[in-house]
């Protein structure tokens, strides 16, 4: 026998009928096990969240809300450390998040407006009626003052612009960005202080648009003009960070 008909009478072998199948099926298997602990790890943090930014809300900022989360979102103390190891990285992802997600939906609403005090008004204005109708918010953001305007607050991202506009086209008098910066998140956070603090009148945030604006600039009717101007809510969706912990607030105490 040659060689070469010894080569051709073997065989050949073929991979084993539904091994394909087989690894194709295991992958899927694993790729959904993935997925489902990564949805329970992201609804575990989203728990603590809600439950941080009530105790904050009450607590504020000057001693650890550690245990006071724990128990609020009723889970271990091993599993809070699995997310966040200090009160601060707490407190900073509890901001972010609540401010974030206002101030994207906030910049979506103003930029339908070409007028860089019209788009700055309304702002200032749909971000003090949030307070009003969310006090859990409110409180937040006046109990942590300066801790919500961290370095990643997107408020230093989108107001500049808006800012810069103005001064290019003369609708205000030019100073320094970061003044005019401090100027309107201050405004804003003393706004919400004073809505928390007492029963102010009805049109109290168009007041407080109006003030603002005429230290940018403006003049007064043109001022009244933008701080009065018709407004369209902005929704809140059910998954927000605010309207989770709302809910969470409400639930216990029902």
């Amino acid at each position: 026998m040659t060689m070469f008909s010894f080569t051709l009478s073997v065989p050949l072998r073929s991979a084993p009928v539904g091994t394909a199948t087989h690894r194709g099926t295991a992958t899927r298997k694993v790729d959904h096990r993935t997925r489902v602990a990564a949805q329970r790890r992201e609804r575990m943090r989203a728990r603590l969240l809600e439950s941080a930014l009530a105790v904050f809300a009450e607590k504020g900022v000057g001693a650890s809300v550690i245990q006071d989360v724990i128990a609020a979102a009723g889970v271990s103390q091993g599993t809070f450390y699995n997310y966040f190891r200090t009160n601060d990285e707490l407190l900073h992802a509890v901001a972010s998040e609540l401010s974030n997600e206002l101030i994207e939906s906030i910049e979506q609403a103003v930029n339908v407006h070409a007028d860089p005090a019209m788009r700055i008004g309304t702002g200032v204005r749909l971000y003090l009626l949030r307070g009003r109708a969310f006090p859990l918010f409110a409180r937040f953001v006046v109990r942590t003052g300066v801790h919500i305007a961290n370095p990643h607050n997107l408020i230093y991202r989108y107001l500049p612009p808006h800012l810069e506009a103005g001064f290019a086209s003369g609708r205000f008098d030019r100073v320094p960005v970061e003044v005019a910066l401090d100027l309107i998140t201050g405004q804003a956070l003393l706004g919400l202080a004073r809505m928390l603090a007492e029963d102010t009148a009805r049109d109290y945030p168009e007041r407080v648009v109006v003030a603002l604006l005429r230290a940018l600039g403006l003049a007064r009717r043109e001022a009244e003009k933008i701080g009065f101007a018709p407004l369209t809510p902005i929704a809140m969706p059910a998954d927000t960070l605010v309207a989770r912990a709302t809910a969470r607030l409400q639930a216990v105490a029902r």
